[in-house]
C-alpha cells in the first residue's frame, strides 16, 4: 500500500507540478502553431483570390467591361473552375447583396468589416473571421472592390467555411490532451518508482541510525538497495561512522579494564606492605623497602591520575598554555638527567644530541613540553630491551624547532601506526599504562602549532619527531 506522505509526497508534487507545466506549455504552443497554420493557409488562399480577381478583373483591358459583364463572368468562372470551395457573393456599393454563387439574388445587407474596407478601396485587404448570426458557422471572408473605369461600383466577396479545419484542430487538441494524461500517468508511475529509489534506502538508513541508538554497532547496510550516490556515499558515513563507535567502545572497555589493573596492581601493593608494616617484628631493611615499594606506588598512581586529568581537560578544551621563552637545549638535557637513573636500570643509553650549534629560545609552555619529552623518552625506555639505546636529537629552523625521540625497541606493527596517537590505545594491553599518554602528548604538541610523527618497524626500532613552532601567537 502506498502512501503519499513525507518525502514520497514531496516528489510526487514536485515532479507531477514539472510535469503538468511543461505537458501544458508544449501542448499550448502546439495547438497554437496547428491552428495558424490551418488558418494561415485559408488566410494566403483567400489573398491568392484577392490578386486574382485584381488582375483579372480590374485591369486596364477589363476597363471598358461593365459592372453587370464582370459580376456575369466571375459567376460563371468560379462555378465552373476548381475554386468552387469559395462562396462568392456580388455587393453593390450600398451594401446589397445582389447575388450569390447559386445566381439568386438576396435581398438582405452585408454589413462586414471586409466589406466595408474594400468599399473604401483600402490597399491593404485582410480575411476577416466571424461566426454568421443565423447559423452560427465559422467563416472566414474577403472582399475586392470591383471597378470600372476606376470607379467601385461593387464588390465580390469571397468566403471560406473553418468549421471541418476547426473539426480537424479539435481532434488534433483531443488527441493531444489525452497524450498528455498518458504522459501524466506514465510521469506519476516514474515519480513514484524515482520516490522509492530514494525512500528505500533512507528508511534502511533510518533502521541503521536505530539500531546504532541501542547499541548495535556490528550492524551493516544491506548494500542491494544503496545506490552509488550521494545516498550510497551517506550509507559509508554511517558504516564508518559505526565502525568507529564500535571501535572507540571496545578501546574504552579494554581501557577500563586496563586502568581497573593498573589502579588494583598499585593499591594492592600499598595495601599489602602497610600491613606488613604494622607489624612489630620488622627488620630496618624490610622498612626500607616497603616504604620505597610504597612511595613508587603512589608516584605511579599520581602519575595515572595526572594522565586522566589532562585527558579530561583535553577532551573539553580546558587546557591552556602557560606561554614564556623555553630554552630547548637546557630543557632536553634536563629530561635526559633526571631519565638517566631509569634507564640505567635496563642498562639502556640515553643521550641527546643537538644538530645546530646555536638553537634560540621559542615559546611555549615549559612544564607541558617536560611533560610531552618525559613521556616520550619513559615509552622509549619502556619498550626498549636492555643494552639498547634511546636518544633525543635536537634541531631549529626558521619557523619550527624539531625535536626526535629515537630507539631501538621493539617497535610498531604497520597497520598500528595510525592508532598509536588515538586516545585508550595499547598495542601491548599487558604492558603498564593507560593508553593516554602519546594521545596526551599529541594535543599538546598541536597546542605549539606543531605536529607529531611515528616512524617504526617492528623489532627494530621507532623514530617519533615532534615539531613546535619558534613563535607562537600572543592569545594562545
Amino acid at each position: 500500500m502506498l502512501h503519499f506522505e513525507g518525502l514520497r509526497k514531496k516528489i510526487i508534487k514536485n515532479y507531477f507540478t514539472i510535469i503538468i507545466i511543461t505537458v501544458a506549455l508544449f501542448e499550448g504552443l502546439f495547438i497554437f502553431y496547428i491552428q495558424n497554420y490551418y488558418y494561415d493557409y485559408v488566410r494566403q488562399s483567400l489573398k491568392g483570390q484577392v490578386d486574382y480577381t485584381n488582375a483579372v478583373y480590374n485591369t486596364v483591358t477589363q476597363e471598358g467591361s461593365s459592372f453587370e459583364m464582370k459580376v456575369k463572368n466571375i459567376i460563371d468562372k468560379e462555378n465552373v473552375g476548381a475554386k468552387s470551395k469559395y462562396a462568392i457573393q456580388i455587393i453593390d456599393k450600398n451594401k446589397n447583396i445582389i447575388l450569390d454563387s447559386y445566381g439568386f439574388k438576396v435581398k438582405e445587407k452585408a454589413d462586414f468589416e471586409d466589406v466595408e474596407r474594400a468599399l473604401n478601396d483600402t490597399k491593404d485587404l485582410t480575411p476577416h473571421t466571424y461566426r454568421m448570426a443565423s447559423t452560427k458557422e465559422h467563416v472566414m471572408s474577403i472582399s475586392v472592390p470591383l471597378k470600372t473605369n476606376n470607379i467601385i461600383e461593387g464588390v465580390v466577396r469571397y468566403t471560406v467555411s473553418l468549421d471541418k479545419i476547426d473539426t480537424t484542430i479539435f481532434k488534433l487538441t483531443l488527441g493531444l490532451i489525452l497524450a498528455g494524461i498518458c504522459i501524466l500517468l506514465i510521469a506519476i508511475s516514474l515519480s513514484l518508482r524515482f520516490a522509492e529509489t530514494l525512500i528505500q534506502p533512507l528508511r534502511e538508513l533510518k533502521q541503521f541510525a536505530n539500531e546504532l541508538a541501542h547499541g548495535n554497532y556490528s550492524i551493516k547496510l544491506k548494500n542491494t538497495n544503496i545506490s552509488d550516490d550521494e545516498i550510497g556515499d551517506l550509507a559509508q558515513t554511517f558504516e564508518h561512522m559505526a565502525a568507529e563507535i564500535d571501535k572507540s567502545e571496545k578501546l574504552k572497555e579494554e581501557f577500563i579494564s586496563s586502568i581497573s589493573h593498573e589502579l588494583r596492581t598499585p593499591l594492592t601493593s600499598i595495601k599489602g606492605w602497610s600491613e606488613t608494616l604494622a607489624y612489630e617484628g620488622i627488620t630496618q631493611d624490610e622498612l626500607d623497602l616497603g616504604l620505597g615499594i610504597i612511595q613508587g606506588e603512589t608516584e605511579r598512581l599520581i602519575k595515572l591520575v595526572t594522565e586522566l586529568l589532562d585527558f579530561s581537560r583535553l577532551s573539553s578544551d580546558r587546557i591552556k598554555l602557560q606561554i614564556d621563552m623555553v630554552d630547548i637545549k637546557n630543557l632536553v638535557v634536563s629530561v635526559v638527567n633526571q631519565l638517566k637513573v631509569k634507564s640505567a636500570e635496563k642498562n639502556i643509553s640515553l643521550s641527546c644530541e643537538f644538530e645546530d650549534e646555536a638553537i634560540e629560545n621559542v615559546q611555549g609552555d615549559k612544564n607541558r613540553l617536560r611533560q610531552v619529552l618525559i613521556n616520550l623518552v619513559q615509552n622509549a625506555i619502556k619498550f626498549t630491551s636492555e643494552g639498547g639505546y634511546v636518544k633525543l636529537v635536537a634541531s631549529q629552523g626558521e619557523e619550527f624547532t624539531t625535536i626526535k625521540v629515537i630507539d631501538d625497541g621493539c617497535g610498531i606493527e604497520t597497520e598500528n601506526l595510525d592508532k598509536v596517537l588515538d586516545k585508550f590505545f595499547q598495542e601491548d594491553y599487558n604492558k603498564a599504562g593507560s593508553g593516554l599518554g602519546l594521545a596526551i602528548s599529541h594535543e599538546i604538541v598541536k597546542l605549539h602549532g606543531g605536529n607529531m610523527i611515528l616512524q617504526s618497524q617492528k623489532d627494530i626500532g621507532t623514530t617519533i619527531t615532534i615539531t613546535i613552532k619558534n613563535k607562537l601567537i600572543e592569545s594562545i
